[in-house]
C-alpha cells in the first residue's frame, strides 16, 4: 500500500525519513490528469502501521474521507469509497468521524482545489467514482 502525492506535496519531506520509501513514475503514462506532466511521487509506509501519522501526506492524514465534486462542480466530503485491502473501522462505523475533522478537511481540500491540478485531480476521481456508480456517502456539507 501507498499513495501517490498532490503536486508539490514531495517538497514537505526530505527524503531522509526511516519510515517512508520512495517510488515515482511518469504522469503521462497513467490515468492522471491531462494537465498533469513529468514525475509523480508515489510513498509507501515502511513501518505500517505505525507511520508517522502528522508527517504523512494529506491524503493518507484526512482517509478515510476523499473530496469529491458532483456534475455542477460543488464539493463535498465523502467517505472513500474504493477497495481497500483491509477491513477500515473507520469506514464500517466501528469509530465514528469527529465533525470538526469532517469540517476542517473540508476547509483544507477547498483550498487545495485552488490550485488547478488538483483541482483537476479532484473532478476526475469524481469522474470515475459516478461512472463506475461507486457508494457517495455526502458527509459534509449537507
Amino acid at each position: 500500500m501507498g499513495i501517490y502525492l498532490l503536486p508539490g506535496e514531495e517538497k514537505l519531506f526530505t527524503r531522509d525519513e526511516d519510515w517512508l520509501s520512495w517510488g515515482w513514475c511518469m504522469a503521462e503514462d497513467y490515468e492522471f490528469p491531462e494537465s498533469w506532466h513529468g514525475k509523480v511521487y508515489f510513498l509507501q509506509c515502511t513501518k505500517a502501521p505505525f507511520c508517522d501519522r502528522k508527517n504523512r501526506p494529506l491524503q493518507c492524514r484526512t482517509f478515510p474521507l476523499a473530496p469529491h465534486m458532483d456534475e455542477d462542480g460543488n464539493l463535498y466530503m465523502i467517505y472513500h469509497s474504493g477497495e481497500l485491502p483491509y477491513p477500515c473501522p473507520l469506514l464500517n462505523g466501528e469509530i465514528p468521524l469527529n465533525e470538526d475533522f469532517i469540517k476542517a478537511t473540508y476547509e483544507a481540500w477547498a483550498t487545495l482545489i485552488q490550485d488547478p491540478l488538483i483541482y483537476d485531480l479532484v473532478e476526475l476521481d469524481s469522474e470515475y467514482r459516478i461512472e463506475d456508480g461507486e457508494p457517495i456517502t455526502i458527509l459534509y456539507p449537507r
